[in-house]
C-alpha cells in the first residue's frame, strides 16, 4: 500500500513538474516517466485491486479535501484580483484523473474508484471559478 501512494505522489509531482518546466528534455523525460509510472499503477491494481483501490481512494479523498480548502479560500479573493492562487486542481492532479481510465475499469455502473473520481471532477467542473486565462 505504501508502495502504491508513493507511486501516486510520484506522478502527482512529475505532472507538476511538466507544467511548470515542460518535458525537461530527453534526459528527465517526464513523459515518459509518466507513462511508466501509468503502465506500473495498472500491473499493480491488476495484482491487488482491493489494496490499489483503498490507496487511490484515500488519495481522492486528500485531493477532494484540498478542493474544498481552496474553494473555501476562494470566498475571501477580490474578483479582479488575478496575482490569487487558482481553485482548480494542479495539472498532476489533472493528469492523475486522466490516466484512471487505462489503470481502473469505468464501464462498471458503481466503482470503488471511479465513481468518487467522476464526483470529485464535476464539482471541480461546476463549483470552481474561472479568474484567468490560466483556469481554462
Amino acid at each position: 500500500q505504501n508502495f502504491y501512494d508513493v507511486l501516486l505522489r510520484r506522478f502527482l509531482e512529475v505532472g507538476d513538474a511538466i507544467y511548470t518546466s515542460g518535458n525537461g528534455g530527453p534526459e528527465l523525460g517526464r513523459y515518459d516517466q509518466l507513462n511508466a509510472l501509468t503502465q506500473t499503477l495498472y500491473a499493480m491494481a491488476q495484482d491487488s485491486p482491493q489494496c490499489a483501490g483503498a490507496v487511490f481512494g484515500r488519495r481522492l479523498g486528500i485531493m477532494q479535501k484540498a478542493l474544498a480548502k481552496r474553494l473555501r479560500d476562494e470566498e475571501f479573493v477580490a474578483a479582479d484580483d488575478e496575482d490569487a492562487p487558482s481553485a482548480w486542481p494542479s495539472t498532476g492532479t489533472i493528469l492523475l484523473l486522466r490516466a484512471l481510465p487505462h489503470i481502473f475499469p469505468v464501464t462498471d455502473l458503481r466503482h470503488v474508484v471511479v465513481t468518487p473520481a467522476l464526483i470529485f471532477l464535476s464539482q471541480t467542473v461546476a463549483q470552481c471559478p474561472i479568474r484567468s486565462l490560466g483556469d481554462v
